[in-house]
């Protein structure tokens, strides 16, 4: 028992990805994963509502000089607003740059299932940090009434 209570302590561990600066050589890079929960009932890293008009933190920091090569999400709950003029839009280093700013009226928000985001896994679209960040749900237009996205994405270390 004591064994099995080991191996899942070491990996919860393992699940756990420290923040600051990584080491940068040669050698074989390892791709990495996040994943971002957006939902419009809770609150964002600096506390505000992530139902309410503006920039919201998600928690999430990717490394400086990480290359974001891939995100795609999962609407869980269709993205509402009173008057379904709301857009959200998903970041990392800037504006749009994993997913577009798009009205909540729009198929790609407001149906459920999984979408590709702008970093498609081809290399014109790759993102590059210049800095530590942290990936940022942008609500603008209108507050949202509903919805919740999962956020993916796939990065390897650049330099």
């Amino acid at each position: 028992m004591k064994d099995v209570q080991k191996h899942v302590i070491m990996g919860r561990a393992d699940y756990q990805i420290q923040r600051g600066a990584p080491k940068s050589e040669s050698g074989l890079v390892a791709q990495k994963k996040f994943k971002a929960i957006f939902d419009f009932s809770l609150k964002d890293s600096a506390g505000a509502a992530n139902s309410a008009v503006g920039a919201h933190g998600m928690g999430v920091y990717l490394p400086k000089g990480a290359v974001i090569t891939r995100a795609w999400y999962q609407v869980k709950t269709a993205l509402t607003s009173a008057a379904s003029t709301a857009t959200v839009a998903v970041s990392a280093e800037g504006a749009n740059d994993l997913k577009t700013a798009t009205a909540v009226s729009d198929a790609t928000l407001g149906t459920t299932g999984f979408k590709e985001g702008i970093a498609d896994g081809t290399a014109a679209h790759f993102v590059a940090l210049t800095a530590e960040r942290e990936i940022t749900v942008t609500i603008a237009v209108q507050a949202l009434t509903a919805g919740r996205l999962v956020i993916f994405g796939e990065y390897a270390l650049g330099e």
